[in-house]
């Protein structure tokens, strides 16, 4: 063997064990190494899509894990899976990735089981509903799992930055995708209408990536403004574009981590002690149109259900009560349907709302009423149907007693 050859074999052994690899199946159905490049630190595996469904394997440092894409099936067919995390886990469909960045929040997670299961058992009411749409439209049902990082799958969550409910909209977001905010209503915090506008999002950006999911959550999380400038950068400067050495914020290069090791723990929650908590697969709530007023307090009193599970189902309503104008929509628990508009069917238009009637006297104004009840002229107006704002001495308002002592009308003037 020539000097040569002698000094060329180490060289290429080394190079090639540098290189990543992008397995495929060959046509006799083994898996094949193929080269693809990998963000420091990261390996991105990619697999071809085997007929039959299989379930996750336990993420290792060296082991990549396939991930099958859900079985073609009916939506009343996957109901009749019984747990809920069993279908969950039958529709994970993003890039499988292993790295250090990704075991940090493994061992993060792991190391507070309860905390994991606190914040799932809170996600249960709208669990099967988010997954349910999630498959409608074909996506990755880890998406299922992102009001887990977004707000803990708290329906009231706020951050100081101005995003609020589970999926964390912000103002300018919430516009875009058209949720409504009003004085009555807050899209963002609805669980129906901020779940909607999120998968329509999400679906928005992962075209825009071209089908890059990895790109689509970055996105989600920092804007596609700064994904773009970012992708931008790394091209001027000669350097990669992938998700992984974009030159990004600490919270976006932690955000697509997190949700893959919630992905993997809940692959296999066992071999990372952790109890996922017993949920059915079966849909907690039911959506009922409601004309005019409806106070959360007596909707309590024909369900039976309590009031702060009621404001958990209905977060957007932010005077917990239906806007007086229009049609609204209202979710109750399931079970509650039948009773719920048997009786609703038979009480009177005066009882549906708890209030007080207010008497007006000699120098009133509309807008002192208002001031002096926490509520705003346009709500008065509309609980009243007045077409104006003339009031005279004598006549009687109606004024909502379920109206929050918040800020809430002052925020909807300055996000």
């Amino acid at each position: 063997m020539s000097l040569k050859l002698i000094l060329w074999l180490p060289a290429l052994a080394m190079a090639a064990s540098t290189l990543p690899t992008h397995l495929h199946t060959s046509q006799d159905g083994h898996v094949i190494p193929k080269l693809l490049e990998k963000a420091p630190h990261e390996v991105v595996v990619h697999f071809h899509r085997e007929p039959k469904n299989t379930h996750l394997k336990p993420v290792e440092e060296n082991a990549p894990v396939a991930t099958n894409p859900p079985d073609e099936q009916t939506f009343d067919e996957r109901d009749d899976v019984h747990d809920i995390w069993e279908r969950l886990r039958a529709g994970f469909n993003l890039p499988q990735v292993v790295g250090s960045i990704v075991h940090k929040h493994i061992e993060y997670f792991s190391n507070d089981p309860r905390r994991i299961e606190r914040i799932l058992q809170r996600g249960e009411p709208f669990l099967h509903y988010i997954l349910s749409r999630v498959e409608e439209r074909g996506l990755p049902t880890e998406l299922v799992l992102l009001p887990f990082i977004e707000s803990a799958f708290d329906p009231f969550s706020r951050s100081p930055a101005g995003a609020a409910g589970i999926w964390q909209f912000m103002p300018v977001t919430a516009k875009h995708v058209g949720l409504r905010r009003d004085w009555w209503f807050d899209g963002r915090l609805d669980i129906v209408a901020a779940t909607e506008a999120a998968l329509d999002y999400l679906s928005e950006l992962h075209q825009r990536f071209d089908g890059d999911w990895l790109m689509a959550l970055g996105a989600y999380n920092a804007g596609a403004t700064r994904i773009n400038k970012a992708i931008r950068l790394n091209h001027s400067r000669g350097k990669p574009e992938a998700f992984w050495h974009l030159p990004l914020p600490d919270e976006t290069r932690n955000y697509v981590p997190k949700l893959l090791a919630l992905r993997a723990i809940i692959s296999n929650p066992e071999i990372h002690h952790v109890t996922l908590p017993v949920i059915p697969n079966t849909q907690y709530f039911t959506a009922v149109d409601i004309d005019g007023p409806l106070d959360l307090q007596v909707v309590a009193q024909l369900t039976g259900a309590t009031f702060a599970e009621l404001q958990r189902l209905n977060p957007g309503l932010i005077r917990s009560i239906t806007p007086p104008a229009g049609t609204h929509r209202l979710l109750i628990p399931s079970t509650s349907e039948q009773h719920f508009r048997e009786r609703l069917t038979r009480m009177p238009a005066d009882q549906r709302v708890k209030s007080v009637k207010y008497r007006v006297r000699k120098g009133d104004t509309l807008s002192v009423i208002a001031q002096n009840n926490r509520t705003t002229v346009a709500s008065l107006l509309l609980m009243n149907q007045l077409e104006n704002t003339r009031i005279s001495a004598g006549m009687f308002l109606i004024i909502p007693l379920s109206v929050h002592d918040d800020d809430a009308s002052d925020d909807m003037k300055t996000s």
